[in-house]
Order: C-alpha cells, then structure tokens, then sequence
C-alpha cells in the first residue's frame, strides 16, 4: 500500500519521518529511492556529491493532501521518467516552496531554479526531475490536480512559474502549510477535515493570483473564478451557520446575487447544492468517526447547519443509499455508491 493511498482513504495525523541517519552508508541510496518512492511513486535517485548521501523528509497527510518538508546535505537528482509515469499517474500537484538553498525542477522541456522564498507547482503525474543543492530545504504540498487548477484554465500555464512567497496570498498559504505540519499532532479529526479544505482552496486563490501577476494571456478574464474560489473558502468556515444563504454569501462578496449565480455555473449544481453536499461530507464524516459516537445523529446534523433532523435523514440518504443510523451502525453501503 502506497503512502498516497493512505493520504486518500486512510488519514493519518501523526508527523512521520525518513532519514538516513543510523543507515549504512552503503545501503543509504536504496533505502532513500524506497522511502520517497512510497511517498511521491516510483524515483530514481542520483548523487551529485562524493560524500555519503544524507537527507530527511517528514510528512502527514490531511484527507487526500500530503505535507512534507525534505532537506537534504547532500546534492542530489530525483527523476520520475515517462515509462513510469505512464504506469503510474498520480493525479496530484507538487506546490513546492525554496526556504533553504536552491534546486531545479524540470518537466515537459522546461526548468526552473528557485531560490529560497520562491515556489512553483508542477504535475506529479508527468515525467520530471528535481535537483536539490547541498544543504537545500523546501516545503511541499501534494493536493490533487482537480482542487487546484480551474477547469478553463491550461495547467501549462501554471507549472514550473517562480511566484514570490513572500506577500499576497502566497505568503499566507504558505504560513498555513507549515503551521499545519508543526500543529498537526494537537489537531482533532473534525479541525483537520475542515483545514484540508481550507489549504486546498487557499493553494487554488494563490495560484490564480500568482498568475493574474504574471499577466497570462487569457486569464485578466478570470475574476470570477478568483470570486467563486473566495466564496466557496467562506463557505468552508460558516458550513455550521444555519443562517448561510445566497443572500448571506452576496452580502460577503458585495456583489448581486444573480452574478453569484453567475460565477458558480460553471460547477454544474447551484451553490445552494454545493452547500448542501459540503454539510452532508462533514457529517458523514463525524458518523463515522468514533471519537463522536457519544453525540447522536441530530447533533451532528444541526451542528454543520442543518435545522431538520428529517430533512437531513432525506437528504443524507438520497445522496448516499443509506440512512445516517445505518451507516452508523455498520450496515453494508449499497454496491452503487
């Protein structure tokens, strides 16, 4: 079972950790290929140094994202080539962030250096390669390509940009993605479900600003997906207000209900079925966890906003074959689900 696997269906809250210190030196480079293969697939290790390989990553995983911070006293290539990545696509994005040294990343024909306080994305499931210079040390977010880059937009003009970190709301995604791994084991299952939503539409409102920065063609049109994205954030954080609703959400954005349905259409359901699924994850979510089994299922219910035990139990089972007290207690999910 592979690290990423775990990341989609087994959350895990602990900070794990890789080094070679302790390693014999002669076993380093296989140890080191087998431990960030299990994390990031298939890589192909190469030292550019005479003197034996040293380097760590720690990592955790939130829902379906991975953080990691890898350092490195030894310069080294890390390649992914294309035969592997055919057999193995990973539907993720690296956002990644220099803090210490310097590396270059290329993929598709391209390279970029960064330097520290400078970050880039680029498509994990795609042939690349990543050279870190000795003492080197950067920040990594792994978040599936689908939570990042809006649909209308070429992925080509996101990877491998050099985007300042150090203002804007790459500063703040940033700040965020490294409190999380240092806060991460003082966090309670529900705060981290919430957090993984919160990091991933802040990656997705970074690169889209980091972008309109940078003046790419075609997207000065994209002021009502940075909205949209906005809104949704806002949604995020007030899922338990009973009182969310288009006309609380156009009051926020300062702007008419009818261009918030506007902006929202392309998401193909309206936002208040959006708001609706959001609640209806969250408290499955808590059904199932059993640090929550003291709290009955109107509880759960009423505490992500909704106001009618029987209208949850409706909904709940019209979205997923199954009422909320017979997932709770264990019956089998229908095969179509």
């Amino acid at each position: 079972m592979t690290a990423v696997h775990l990341a989609l269906n087994e959350p895990c809250p602990s900070l794990q950790s890789i080094t070679t210190v302790g390693v014999k030196a002669s076993e380093r480079h296989e140890f080191w290929e087998a431990g960030a293969t299990s994390l990031f697939g298939a890589l192909a290790l190469e030292e550019l140094s005479a003197e034996p390989f040293d380097a760590k990553f720690s990592y955790t995983f939130i829902g379906d994202l991975v953080f990691c911070r890898l350092s490195a006293s030894s310069a080294h290539r890390v390649s992914r080539t294309g035969a592997v990545a055919a057999r193995d696509e990973r539907p993720f994005l690296k956002a990644v962030i220099q803090t210490h040294g310097c590396s270059v990343i290329s993929q598709d024909g391209h390279s970029t250096a960064l330097r520290a306080g400078e970050w880039t994305v680029y498509d994990a499931g795609r042939p690349y390669s990543v050279v870190l210079s000795a003492g080197g040390e950067f920040s990594m977010l792994l978040v599936p390509r689908s939570k990042v880059v809006p649909r209308d937009l070429d992925l080509r003009g996101f990877v491998l940009r050099r985007f300042p970190a150090d203002r804007g709301l790459g500063k703040l995604i940033w700040s965020l993605v490294g409190s999380t791994v240092d806060e991460m084991p003082k966090l309670q299952h529900r705060s981290s479900f919430d957090l993984a939503t919160i990091v991933a539409q802040m990656a997705r409102l970074a690169l889209l600003d980091s972008v309109a920065d940078e003046d790419l063609d075609g997207v000065a049109a994209k002021s009502g997906e940075a909205l949209r994205e906005r809104v949704k954030l806002y949604i995020s954080g007030h899922l338990n207000d009973p009182d969310l609703s288009i006309d609380s959400l156009a009051a926020h954005a300062r702007c008419s209900k009818r261009y918030l349905h506007m902006v929202f259409r392309s998401e193909k359901r309206s936002i208040s079925d959006y708001i609706l699924q959001l609640r209806l994850d969250r408290c499955r979510a808590d059904l199932l966890d059993p640090k929550l089994a003291h709290r009955s299922v109107t509880e759960i219910a009423y505490s992500w906003g909704f106001n009618s035990s029987n209208h949850f139990s409706r909904c709940f089972k019209r979205e997923y074959g199954i009422s909320p007290r017979e997932l709770r207690a264990g019956r089998s999910w229908p095969l179509a689900v």
